[in-house]
């Protein structure tokens, strides 16, 4: 399995390398792909990726994750068992997929990520996120999707007073509200 993330900044690049730090500590190789403002539309960086990865990467599978996070815990799921193509995690509360998205490299997965990137041309005001769901969610799909707990997508300021026994696997450092909650405004 390898794992794939994107920077587009000195920011988020720094957060990517803690990312791919945290990924050799279980001998996953990781790679990052800098994300120019000419390669196209930001929001649609997932799907671009992957496909990228599964195609440089023949016979290997692939893991996406958001720059910000953290590998803490080998993914058991994803590497000991095989009855899915794809395992993304789903929102409790919302019900919409967030975090990372697990792609094995075979072929009814990669007909799955060329509908996606066509519904994502065909839908451009939809999020990229919602076209995945609505792809993997057609009927007759031939895609097995895995649903991956929520250790999977852990953040912790919102999960650990729900799940506080819980080991998360990928950790997301959020960074929204990071400086502003340092910063002091006198009334």
């Amino acid at each position: 399995m390898r794992i794939s993330s994107y920077y587009s900044d000195a920011f988020n690049g720094q957060f990517a390398l803690r990312l791919k730090d945290s990924v050799r500590n279980f001998s996953f190789e990781c790679d990052l792909y800098k994300w120019e403002q000419g390669d196209g539309d930001s929001t649609r960086v997932r799907s671009k990726l992957l496909a990228r990865t599964l195609t440089e990467r023949r016979g290997e599978d692939v893991l996406f994750v958001d720059p910000e996070a953290q590998l803490q815990r080998r993914p058991d799921a994803l590497l000991d068992e095989h009855d899915f193509d794809v395992g993304i995690y789903y929102d409790s509360r919302t019900l919409e997929i967030s975090g990372p998205i697990f792609l094995r490299n075979n072929p009814p997965t990669l007909q799955m990520l060329r509908d996606w990137q066509a519904l994502n041309r065909a839908e451009p005001g939809a999020t990229e996120l919602e076209t995945l769901s609505q792809v993997l969610s057609r009927p007759g799909s031939a895609v097995r999707v895995r649903r991956l707990p929520v250790t999977y997508a852990w953040v912790e300021r919102l999960h650990r007073e729900v799940y506080p026994s819980a080991s998360p696997v990928i950790v997301h450092f959020k960074t929204d509200g990071l400086l502003s909650s340092r910063i002091r405004i006198p009334r």
